[in-house]
C-alpha cells in the first residue's frame, strides 16, 4: 500500500506549484514513466536470475528496501539529477517486483494450489491498487507530501521487518527450480 499510494503522487509532486518544482509534461513523463521503465527493462532479466538463485524472502525484502528508498529519494529530491536517480531506483525495484509478483507462488505454494494462491493475491493487489489513489489524495490534503512519503516508506519497512524471520527458512528443496539443462551436457 505504501508504494501504491505514492505512485499517483509522483505526478502531483512534480506538477503542482505548491511543491515548488513545476516540471513540464515531458519532464514529468520522463521522471515517472520513461526512466523507470527503461531501468526496469534493462534489469528485469537480472532479477529473473536472482529469483532463481536467491532466498525468496531475502529478495522480497531487498525489493521493499528499494521501493522505500526510491520513495524517500523522490519526495526529498528537488534537483533533476536526484529525481532521475530516484526514478532509476524505482525502476530497478519495480523490475524485481514484477518478477517476484508473478512468480512468488512457485516458491511458496504447493504445486496443486498455485492457482488458488495467485487468484487471492491478484484480488488483494487489485483491491489495494483501486483504493490507494483515493487514500493518497485524501492523505495529501491533510499531511505534507514529504511526511506521507515517510509514512509510506514506514509501511514498506514494516513489511520488510515482517519478512526478516523468514530469511532463515530459505527455499525448501521441493520448491527449488529445476535446471532446464543438466550441467556438463553442452
Amino acid at each position: 500500500l505504501g508504494n501504491l499510494m505514492m505512485l499517483p503522487l509522483r505526478v502531483e509532486y512534480l506538477a503542482n506549484p505548491k511543491y515548488g518544482l513545476v516540471f513540464s509534461a515531458g519532464a514529468i513523463a520522463l521522471l515517472t514513466s520513461v526512466i523507470p521503465n527503461i531501468s526496469r527493462f534493462i534489469t528485469i532479466a537480472l532479477w529473473g536470475r536472482i529469483f532463481d538463485r536467491m532466498n525468496f524472502f531475502v529478495m522480497r525484502a531487498t525489493l521493499n528496501l528499494g521501493f522505500a528508498l526510491s520513495i524517500l529519494m523522490f519526495f526529498k529530491g528537488n534537483s533533476l539529477l536526484w529525481l532521475v536517480l530516484a526514478a532509476v531506483t524505482f525502476g530497478l525495484a519495480n523490475a524485481g517486483g514484477d518478477v517476484a509478483w508473478s512468480l512468488w507462488v512457485t516458491k511458496v505454494a504447493p504445486p496443486s494450489r498455485v492457482a488458488d494462491y495467485m487468484s487471492v493475491h491478484t484480488f488483494l493487489t487489485g483491491t489495494r491498487m483501486a483504493l490507494s489513489p483515493f487514500l493518497a489524495f485524501g492523505f495529501v490534503q491533510i499531511l505534507p507530501i514529504t511526511l506521507l512519503s515517510w509514512i509510506s516508506a514506514g509501511l514498506i519497512l514494516t513489511a520488510f521487518a515482517m519478512l526478516v524471520p523468514e530469511f532463515k527458512r530459505g527455499i525448501p528443496k521441493r520448491m527449488r527450480p529445476v535446471p532446464l539443462v543438466k550441467e556438463g551436457l553442452d
